[in-house]
């Protein structure tokens, strides 16, 4: 590992390796496959809270480690890993007394909200709103943590990225309304945004009394550096190519996400942090809130993608982006067919009528300008695969 210049000492720290260890369930029939997901990812998160993985370096929240709303070709790597390296990543949010402007003592208080101002991370993610080098004028959007660079990755190798562990770091989170970022504009003045507490312990988030949501922590945003043709300063808000602003909700820990490379190093960002997330995020925002994430990198040399693709331990799972939701899901049939052609050997005549008998389609989300559709491939599918995955439930 070598830490670029603009890293302070406290900022990356070292540990050894530890394999994740959790326990996921899943159900056989086809009409299940709902809440087997969905069983994957509970499961996957008490799993991770319960057992930390180590890591091989520590990037802290700080404006020197930060972006925000873009991702800048000109920013140095605050990180360089090897292949093989895990990096346990503080990310930040949750000042929802900022919009409006409140007291934050008071807005905690209000909102019920079990903690304080003094909270790390709560702190933490002040000076990094107040400090943090906005590039190409940009005011506003995702705070970001990057980028953080691999050694040896080129334009036309692939980054695989192992989530091994997605942990809150506050004990809630917000959920906002905004003319624009769903189906319809909203009428009349602009909601506040809805706090819910987090049961840690029960792993699930207090809506109201008596309505719980369960939580399956991820982060929204996870990118390589965009293409060349995407310009100096694309923005963090259309997810792309490069992975971004996907807000999948399967992505948690024991999700492998894999990832094209445009750029000489690779240039990894992450960012977004969610609690929990509907399929389709349909008010713009899902329960955002600062988590900790723990990834291991791994460089492909000589694999190309043209898009990103994830794996869980049940499921290949492949990407339609546009900003009409036909063409998205059109783009996500044909990555499917060829996820199917590579995995089988197969044309795509043989893969097609497969991925309409076997294969679930599902909106992942259609406020973030481009539109997102996400397959389901069921491994269990394929009889004749040797499961290779590093995560076995």
């Amino acid at each position: 590992m070598t830490p670029t210049s603009n890293l302070k000492g406290n900022s990356v720290h070292r540990s050894s390796r530890l394999n994740v260890s959790a326990a996921t369930s899943r159900a056989s029939s086809r009409s299940a496959v709902a809440r087997a997901v969905l069983g994957v990812l509970l499961a996957a998160t008490a799993a991770t809270a319960a057992a930390a993985p180590a890591y091989d370096h520590y990037v802290h929240l700080t404006p020197e480690n930060s972006v925000i709303g873009n991702y800048p070709t000109q920013k140095a790597p605050i990180l360089t890993v090897k292949s093989g390296d895990t990096v346990k990543i503080d990310t930040g949010g949750g000042a929802g007394w900022r919009n409006p402007a409140m007291d934050p003592a008071e807005w905690l208080k209000k909102n019920n909200v079990p903690t304080s101002i003094d909270n790390p991370a709560l702190k933490e993610t002040l000076e990094v709103l107040e400090r943090t080098t906005r590039y190409a004028d940009i005011k506003s959007g995702h705070l970001l943590v990057g980028p953080i660079a691999v050694e040896g990755a080129m334009p036309g190798d692939s980054l695989e990225v192992r989530i091994l562990s997605v942990v809150p770091r506050i004990p809630y989170g917000t959920t906002g309304a905004g003319p624009g970022r769903s189906l319809k504009q909203l009428e009349g003045p602009k909601p506040l945004a809805h706090v819910t507490v987090l049961d840690l312990k029960r792993n699930v988030g207090i809506f109201e009394k008596g309505v719980e949501v369960p939580l399956a922590p991820f982060m929204g945003v996870m990118a390589t550096q965009p293409p060349p043709e995407d310009g100096a300063n694309p923005s963090s808000t259309p997810p792309g190519h490069s992975g971004g602003n996907l807000d999948c909700r399967c992505v948690v820990a024991t999700t492998t996400l894999y990832l094209p490379v445009f750029a000489p190093g690779a240039r990894f960002y992450t960012g977004d942090a969610h609690a929990a997330q509907g399929d389709g995020e349909i008010t713009g925002t899902a329960i955002e809130t600062a988590n900790t994430v723990t990834l291991k990198f791994i460089l492909h040399k000589g694999k190309s993608l043209k898009m990103p693709r994830a794996e869980t331990p049940t499921h290949y799972i492949a990407f339609g982006l546009d900003p009409n939701l036909d063409n998205a899901m059109q783009q996500a049939v044909d990555e499917t067919v060829d996820y199917i052609n590579e995995l089988e050997g197969w044309d795509p005549f043989h893969s097609l009528p497969l991925a309409s008998m076997g294969v679930d389609f599902h909106v992942t989300q259609i406020v973030d300008q481009t539109k997102g559709i996400h397959s389901m491939i069921p491994k269990n599918l394929f009889k004749t695969l040797k499961n290779t995955y590093w995560y076995k439930p």
